[in-house]
């Protein structure tokens, strides 16, 4: 089984989510507007990367046009909650809670970042 560009952006996406997942975990806070978001984003993504990398594993992939669907929306929910936790904690004290919350929303955008180039390489096929 040969590994493919594509397959280790699909891994790398994996990865990074699951990073954010675990700083979200150790840096929760209970604003319900920001927790809403972003926990549904990364615990969202987690399952969908997880049912991928799975899919890939059993030599099943989806569908090309999902593919780029999740990719995109992906993108979208990323920087979204990249951007919103960066404005809520910005401006806080140097703390450890704050270093872990812009650490997740730096992962967040980079996330996106990968998620935009891997819509690209599923669109010409790479």
């Amino acid at each position: 089984m040969a590994v493919s560009r594509l397959s280790i952006v699909k891994f790398l996406e994996l990865a990074l989510t699951c990073s954010c997942v675990a700083l979200h975990y150790h840096s929760y806070n209970s604003d319900p507007e920001l927790g809403m978001l972003v926990t549904g984003t990364f615990v969202g993504y987690l399952i969908i990367f997880a049912g991928a990398a799975a899919g890939y594993v059993m030599q099943t992939p989806s569908h090309k046009r999902i593919d780029i669907f999740y990719s995109l929306v992906g993108v979208a929910l990323f920087v979204a909650s990249g951007a919103v936790i960066i404005d809520r904690f910005q401006h806080y004290s140097k703390s450890d809670t704050r270093d872990k919350n812009l650490a997740k929303a730096s992962l967040a955008i980079i996330n996106g970042a990968v998620l935009l180039i891997d819509a690209v390489l599923t669109q010409r096929g790479g």
